[in-house]
């Protein structure tokens, strides 16, 4: 039988991942700061970036996500399928996510890529607050569009 607290903790988990998305759409780093611990194991390693995993400071994390997003006239990070499990003060969330970008660019260049797959999130009780440590992007189908968008994007960023 569910109780109570184990309803409590699956929206406050669901919170966070529904504020990870907002957060990003709306350029808002503060409030992506307030969602992770102070160190986050960031995986982009099926990502287009290929990068290996790493831990990594959260406010490198909010930089990282800021140089990454500020250069797109728009995103949109749509979050589904939440799979909460809970063990104590830890928690794992598996939530399906389809990330639209899009750039302006000149005629006859693709503006746009939309990425399909989840994200693994790794959770814990800090403070009182469910916080994520484990980030993990997990591309499961073909992009759509370009990912040449985000070196586009990081071009209009830095001008």
């Amino acid at each position: 039988m569910t109780t109570l607290e184990e309803l409590a903790d699956r929206a406050a988990v669901t919170d966070v991942v529904t504020g990870l998305a907002h957060a990003q759409d709306d350029r808002d780093w503060v409030a992506l700061r307030r969602l992770l611990a102070d160190e986050v194991l960031l995986d982009l390693s099926t990502h287009h970036f290929g990068r290996p995993p790493a831990t990594i400071p959260a406010a490198d994390l909010v930089e990282l996500a800021s140089g990454t997003l500020t250069g797109f006239d728009s995103t949109h990070h749509a979050t589904s399928n939440l799979d909460v499990r809970l063990s104590g003060d830890e928690a794992r969330c598996r939530a399906h996510v389809v990330a639209y970008h899009h750039v302006p660019a000149d005629p006859g260049v693709v503006d746009h890529c939309t990425m399909r797959g989840y994200w693994q999130l790794g959770l814990s009780r800090i403070g009182g607050r469910w916080l994520i440590t484990r980030w993990a992007v997990q591309r499961t189908c073909p992009w759509e569009g370009s990912p040449d968008v985000y070196a586009l994007a990081a071009q209009r960023a830095a001008s």
